[in-house]
């Protein structure tokens, strides 16, 4: 992108984490997300990263993205905080800047860049996770409006949110149900935030639940087509976030292993710790390639990019498996002392695998057939 210094911005990010995130003793502990750091984000211009400078924003492209979730997770040292970061400039750009009418737009991506709005998507539910089969939320129209029903849950950002993307069944076609996206205030009427499911991972990235009972918005707040919601929002937003989120990863593991490697300094230090540590080392470069690479296809425009990122996104899963065995059999080996910090960046890196695995089995699974009815 023209005129745009990606690592002029990767240094700036690594000053704002140093001396806002990693300074807060116990941040990856804390259930609620610190209304001032959400606040010193966006004063310091992080929520415009990703955003055009007609809206306010600062003209920052997906590479811009890779690299502020990276420094973040890497100099902050905090994944929470990545994600919610994460969470908040997609769906500003992949969703409102990308599916959102002009006056929409206009509405809502300047206070985004601003940091007065935070949006949050609500696609999955109780019980039913993000399975189009098993999601029961329902928007009738009604005239000018539409009333919405039911309940949503696991959305990250919730609680800082007041505006919410929900996605709702409109309509049924030859059993198949059509999904459309709409914008709902958080003080619409009908509107009422739960506790939701306890995560207990990826602090302070908070979470909730939504219900909504009656719930009245304008037609006009509907966002993209009418019906077409899982396949221009749902799935594009689990590509890209999986696929970016090798950036988080590979900034995530190298601030564990300078905490590995200040454990492992305190035994006796040998050629084959010295070697294990070797192979560890180069492991943060290969997830940091792939969510590049990621991002480069993302910021080139072409349509035909949905595979190669998802097989980015699953080298990447693959690779973070390996890199968490590893990991494990060096602390059994030497019997490495875990500090507290040590065991949430584990904590993190392991469980934050393991999201809709389920999903991308299936994935993984589609692919192999494709390979196999190609020989």
């Amino acid at each position: 992108m023209t005129g745009f210094d990606h690592e002029v911005l990767r240094a700036e990010i690594s000053d704002f984490a140093q001396k806002n995130i990693a300074t807060r003793d116990g941040l990856s502990q804390q259930h609620e997300f610190p209304a001032d750091l959400w606040t010193a984000m966006a004063d310091a211009g992080l929520m415009a990263i990703a955003l055009p400078e007609e809206f306010g924003g600062r003209g920052g492209d997906y590479r811009a993205m890779a690299i502020t979730l990276e420094t973040l997770a890497d100099a902050g040292g905090c994944q929470g905080v990545a994600i919610s970061w994460m969470s908040q400039a997609l769906n500003g750009r992949l969703h409102i800047l990308g599916q959102g009418t002009d006056a929409q737009k206009k509405l809502y991506l300047p206070g985004m860049a601003a940091g007065r709005h935070t949006v949050c998507m609500a696609i999955s539910e109780p019980g039913a996770g993000a399975h189009p089969k098993k999601l029961s939320t329902r928007a009738l129209a009604d005239g000018d409006d539409v009333i919405l029903n039911g309940e949503k849950a696991y959305l990250t950002n919730g609680p800082l949110a007041d505006l919410f993307l929900v996605l709702a069944i409109t309509d049924e076609i030859d059993g198949r149900r059509q999904f459309t996206s709409f914008l709902v205030p958080k003080a619409a009427d009908g509107v009422a935030i739960t506790d939701g499911v306890e995560i207990d991972f990826m602090r302070p990235s908070p979470h909730c639940g939504l219900k909504l009972t009656n719930c009245r918005i304008p037609a006009a707040n509907r966002l993209g087509a009418l019906g077409d919601a899982f396949n221009a929002i749902s799935l594009p937003m689990r590509r890209v976030e999986d696929a970016l989120s090798a950036a988080k990863t590979a900034g995530a593991m190298r601030h564990r292993f300078r905490l590995l490697c200040q454990a492992a300094a305190r035994r006796e230090v040998t050629e084959d710790m010295e070697l294990a540590l070797g192979k560890l080392a180069a492991m943060p470069e290969a997830l940091s390639a792939m969510a590049w690479r990621a991002a480069e296809l993302l910021d080139s425009g072409r349509d035909d990019i949905d595979d190669t990122l998802s097989s980015l996104a699953a080298a990447a899963r693959q690779s973070g498996k390996y890199v968490e065995r590893e990991v494990e059999a060096f602390i059994n080996t030497w019997d490495i002392e875990v500090s507290d910090a040590l065991a949430t960046a584990n904590r993190d890196l392991v469980k934050s695998q393991g999201i809709a695995a389920y999903a991308r089995d299936l994935q993984a699974r589609k692919r192999g057939q494709a390979h196999l009815k190609a020989v």
